[in-house]
């Protein structure tokens, strides 16, 4: 590397300009700042709590605020729940069987006499031969259609002062009391005889 001579001089004068500066004594009092200049900086410590303070109130207002919009926004979700009792009522049905006017075990009482069976109300023929009766019209007691009538087909066991016969209501006798019974010829002659034409008479349904 050659030494222009501009370059020389130049070298030279930086160096002495270097020398001087670094070889100048340096006072405390030229660093030192004038009273009024420091009396004039605002103080640090009076500022900082001020600042901390405003702010903690600033941030305790926020940090109130969301609790209390927590709390509220807890009871808007919390919701009552409505229990629904269903009650089923249950429906007792009684089941009420009507009772036949034949009951078993009564013993009625009245007059016996006999006729000559053919087509009765209750929709069946007979002869004189079978052991059938007609019962008197106030225990028959026969609806609009006689043919549906309870004690249709029924028997009862009849007492005379010669026996007992069993026989089926198969007829009505309007004529007869209540109590009376109408026998068929054949039936007639086991409770008494023939001339008798009329006896007393018990009987019950079997």
């Amino acid at each position: 590397m050659r030494l222009t001579h501009s370059l020389l001089l130049t070298t030279i004068v930086t160096t002495t300009i270097v020398y001087t500066v670094s070889s100048v004594p340096i006072s405390p009092s030229d660093l030192a700042l004038p009273r009024n200049a420091l009396a004039s900086l605002p103080s640090s410590n009076t500022l900082v709590p001020n600042q901390f303070e405003k702010r903690g109130k600033h941030n305790h207002k926020k940090h109130s605020k969301s609790k209390k919009n927590k709390r509220y926004a807890r009871k808007k979700k919390t919701t009552k729940r409505k229990t629904v009792k269903k009650t089923t009522k249950k429906s007792t049905k009684k089941k009420t069987t009507k009772k036949s006017s034949g009951s078993s075990g009564k013993k009625y009482s009245g007059d016996g006499t006999f006729y000559t069976p053919g087509l009765g109300s209750c929709g069946i023929t007979n002869s004189d031969s079978d052991m059938v009766a007609a019962l008197n019209a106030p225990q028959m007691n026969n609806p609009a259609n006689p043919n549906n009538n309870p004690l249709c087909g029924k028997y009862i066991n009849v007492h005379g002062h010669k026996g007992t016969v069993r026989v089926k209501i198969v007829d009505t006798c309007p004529p007869c009391k209540s109590g009376d019974v109408d026998l068929s010829t054949a039936a007639f002659g086991k409770i008494a005889n023939y001339d008798e034409g009329r006896v007393p008479i018990t009987w019950s349904w079997a």
